[in-house]
């Protein structure tokens, strides 16, 4: 995987590696982030979820290789492979092994933000 390019952190300007904000900043807003909604942990993603969610990635990939069926886009090739409730938990979805699907993240995110 190659580097990031240099960009500024979006808070201080600094030049960072980065998505968005520098170490210091990226840690600060995380800690907002955790007091706001709780952390991944008090939001019911715990140990038995991560256990779950890549049992889940390994079986995908042992059966599909490193593919995204898409989500609203067309499948396509990624190695960037998450595990996705389909009902969120926020909605009263569970950990159940029939209510997850394996995504890549920019399909994940997407999700997401559409359910929002």
């Amino acid at each position: 995987m190659a580097a990031r390019r240099p960009r500024p952190c979006l808070v201080c300007g600094a030049l960072t590696r980065n998505a968005s904000r520098c170490d210091t900043h990226q840690q600060q807003w995380q800690q907002q982030q955790d007091r706001t909604r709780g952390s991944a942990h008090q939001r019911g993603y715990t140990q038995q979820w991560r256990t779950t969610a890549a049992r889940a990635v390994a079986r995908h990939r042992t059966e599909r290789g490193d593919w995204c069926p898409g989500w609203r886009v067309p499948a396509h090739a990624s190695s960037d492979l998450t595990a996705d409730h389909i009902v969120p938990k926020a909605a009263g979805g569970t950990d159940d092994p029939e209510n997850i699907q394996v995504l890549c993240r920019s399909c994940n995110s997407r999700k997401h933000a559409q359910s929002t």
